[in-house]
């Protein structure tokens, strides 16, 4: 019984020093692809409007981006929604080159009982930022929103 747990141990120590010796490759630390020191740096994009563009698909649960700049358009009040001159047209069916209408969640019935933007609604940055025209660092492979 004292011969089995001399060995057990011995393989032990000798297995945790083989293994101690082995170094492992920095690009096989991180998940993304190369070495786990380098330093991703996205392409600078400009609040001016300039880097602008790009496609306005929604990530992964994720309001969707406006795809064109949106300088011109703030700052974006509850009297003076420049965003709304396009988009605020709740429930109409989307023809090819529309605006994204402004879905219906964003509205509720005032006290005229008209249809309005939602006080927690009005301000459209909040959630929808300026599409860039840059590379993703990191690729979106969740599963698409369903609309």
């Amino acid at each position: 019984m004292k011969r089995l747990a001399l060995i057990a141990a011995s393989s032990l120590v000798i297995g945790l020093f083989a293994c101690a010796t082995q170094s492992i490759p920095d690009t096989q630390i991180g998940l993304a692809k190369g070495s786990a020191f380098d330093t991703l740096t996205p392409k600078a994009y400009a609040l001016d409007g300039s880097g602008a563009g790009g496609t306005a698909e929604a990530a992964y649960l994720k309001p969707p981006l406006a795809p064109h700049a949106v300088d011109g358009y703030v700052p974006i009040t509850l009297d003076k929604n420049m965003c709304q001159t396009c988009h605020d047209k709740p429930g109409a069916a989307k023809k090819a080159g529309d605006p994204t209408a402004t879905p219906p969640s964003h509205y509720t019935k005032g006290a005229d009982g008209k249809q309005r933007l939602a006080g927690s609604r009005y301000n459209c940055e909040l959630c929808h930022a300026p599409a860039a025209n840059v590379p993703d660092l990191v690729k979106n492979t969740g599963p698409k929103p369903k609309r």
